[in-house]
């Protein structure tokens, strides 16, 4: 009976420790699953990113300085509690981006030992100068200044005597200094210096005796607008790119400003920008300005840079003339029949006056419009009459056609060579 009742209980009391148990697993379930979909929730959420305000590349039509780009930036860095290592790396080349570091030692050294050896008076061929103030009296040392990236994504900015850039290597010269590489250079005219060394190989402690500045990291600038900065980001890279790329320009074009008040600057390299407008969200003020904002860069030849400006003004120019011409009906009231009527009514001379000017057509013709109930001054006729001129000459008569200015003839080639022998 004993042993039944102990097979009897058996049972009982491991029914009894499964079910607390079960109750207990069940427990631990859901803590722990409690647990881990917190943790989960919380490895899906991204990370807060400290977001810089952008600044302009220029304010309005004036550029501005570099020192108020590094201002801006330091000001932000202290907002968001960052330091400048968390915006910097200081990796092995090439990966060494320290920029805003390198920009702040430069404002701070400069101007330098190459600075010096530019500015030294031994090294200037002083009779070559003379004879040039003796026709020019505003006649200045002439250099070149050029920029480039190295392999290790460095901005390098280097000055040369002016036309260095159109040198050869003179094999044949006998004059030849190790020291002096204006004896090593093939010159098409004379340079302003008797002297200039310069170009060494870097070292890990040195720098080229010619180099005016050096900032680590430009070349990986990225101001490209981005959507997502990835999981570990704790800023917005761009912007930041887009102000460090400005404060850049910025200090290499107030150095070439610098430099052009002792000495006659040719720009050998220029920094083109693609700036687009936007609004800053974050700016508390009612009255939001346009933000010019630097979203991709590049250095490039500044004569062809120019160049292409140019081109591309001309064209945005006559897009925006021809616009105005066809729209001269709309704007005036009047077609351009009408228009040179009064031109040939006001340019008919007088029994016993003189042939009227131009001017005074203009002002006569501007004059009898107005009398025919349309609203044009003498400005306004002497623009659509250039603008006739330009895209229809032959709607006006010949009397009103403007001269043709014949061609310059071309000057004979021993005329050339006796003008560069002068310069």
């Amino acid at each position: 009976m004993a042993l039944r009742k102990q097979f009897v209980v058996a049972p009982m009391i491991q029914m009894d420790i499964l079910e607390r148990k079960g109750i207990w697993d069940e427990a631990m379930a859901k803590i722990l699953g409690h647990r881990g979909s917190k943790r989960a929730s919380q490895s899906k959420l991204p990370p807060r990113i400290k977001l810089f305000r952008p600044i302009s590349w220029y304010d309005g039509i004036t550029a501005r300085s570099v020192g108020e780009y590094v201002s801006h930036i330091l000001m932000e860095l202290g907002r968001l509690g960052l330091n400048i290592d968390d915006i910097e790396s200081r990796s092995r080349p090439p990966n060494r981006e320290t920029v805003l570091s390198d920009l702040i030692d430069w404002l701070s050294d400069h101007p330098g030992k190459a600075f010096a050896q530019l500015s030294n008076w031994q090294t200037l061929d002083l009779a070559q100068i003379r004879s040039r103030l003796d026709q020019d009296r505003s006649a200045k040392p002439r250099i070149e200044l050029s920029a480039h990236i190295t392999k290790m994504n460095n901005l390098s900015v280097r000055w040369h005597p002016g036309g260095w850039r159109d040198t050869e290597f003179g094999w044949h010269r006998t004059d030849r200094n190790y020291f002096n590489l204006i004896t090593h250079r093939k010159w098409r005219r004379l340079p302003d210096f008797h002297w200039f060394t310069g170009d060494e190989d870097p070292t890990f402690d040195s720098r080229p005796s010619n180099e005016l500045m050096y900032i680590r990291g430009v070349g990986k600038l990225r101001p490209e607008p981005r959507d997502s900065y990835g999981p570990y980001a704790i800023y917005n890279a761009d912007v930041v790119d887009s102000i460090l790329i400005c404060a850049v320009r910025a200090a290499y074009e107030g150095l070439v400003k610098q430099l052009s008040q002792s000495f006659e600057v040719t720009v050998v390299h220029a920094f083109d920008f693609k700036v687009e407008d936007e609004i800053d969200d974050a700016d508390p003020s009612p009255y939001r300005h346009e933000l010019h904002r630097v979203v991709a860069w590049s250095i490039e030849d500044a004569a062809e840079l120019k160049a292409s400006r140019e081109r591309d003004a001309a064209v945005a120019q006559d897009k925006r003339d021809q616009a105005e011409f066809a729209s001269v009906t709309e704007t005036y009231g009047f077609t351009l029949e009408m228009f040179v009527a009064a031109l040939l009514h006001a340019s008919s001379k007088k029994p016993s006056g003189p042939i009227p000017s131009t001017e005074h057509i203009n002002r006569n013709a501007s004059r009898d419009l107005r009398n025919a109930g349309f609203s044009i001054d003498a400005g306004g006729v002497r623009r659509v009459r250039q603008l006739i001129e330009r895209y229809s000459p032959k709607a006006l008569p010949e009397s009103l056609r403007p001269e043709e200015t014949p061609p310059t003839a071309p000057l004979p080639s021993n005329a050339i060579r006796v003008q560069e022998n002068e310069n």
